[in-house]
């Protein structure tokens, strides 16, 4: 009997909690969950029902668009949605396509994701939002003799060094009364 037939209790959400594999693949990560062990055929699953949180909230409309977020959330995880990069997108950034410009609208919301994978799907999908004027900045493959005194940093950052590098974010500039404001 595992754990010397003693009852465990393990509690969490498999939906938030993913076990970490240093640049383990998809498969490596989804086999390392507690319901891919040898152990999972030993466990009964109880599903929790009542949210405690909103019992703490006073104000019956506030409670009641917690609740509402709350399972809009959960649908989205349960995948009952067709696109949820598209839910999601909408919700967080309404109107966007009229707001886009608006540095205040933009700084006041965020999108957490949990790989670079999510943050460049979510970025293609909101690029291809954009309609208005955009230019185009590409990278450098060399470094420049200016901050370079020899030959040390030209052999360590190489052409494929360089263009192997990822970013998280998307990159946006905004002109406001003559200033240039990035992120």
């Amino acid at each position: 009997m595992p754990f010397g037939g003693k009852i465990v209790v393990l509690g969490g959400d498999f939906r938030q909690i993913l076990p970490v594999i240093p640049k383990g693949t998809r498969q490596d990560i989804v086999g390392a969950t507690i319901n891919s062990s040898y152990l999972w055929r030993y466990c009964k699953v109880f599903r929790l029902t009542k949210h405690l949180r909103l019992t703490a909230i006073q104000a019956a409309e506030e409670r009641q668009q917690t609740d509402k977020f709350a399972k809009w959330i959960a649908d989205i995880g349960d995948g009952y949605t067709d696109d949820p990069i598209a839910a999601i997108v909408e919700n967080t950034f309404p109107n966007y396509e009229t707001a886009c410009t608006d540095s205040q609208f933009l700084l006041s919301r965020a999108i957490l994701a949990p790989t670079l994978d999510v943050v460049d799907n979510i970025n293609d999908y909101m690029n291809e939002m954009n309609k208005g004027d955009s230019k185009t900045y590409v990278s450098c493959d060399t470094v420049g003799k200016a901050y370079d005194s020899g030959d040390t940093l030209g052999d360590l950052h190489t052409p494929e060094f360089l263009n192997g590098l990822r970013h998280v974010g998307l990159f946006w500039a905004i002109e406001v009364g003559g200033l240039l404001l990035c992120n």
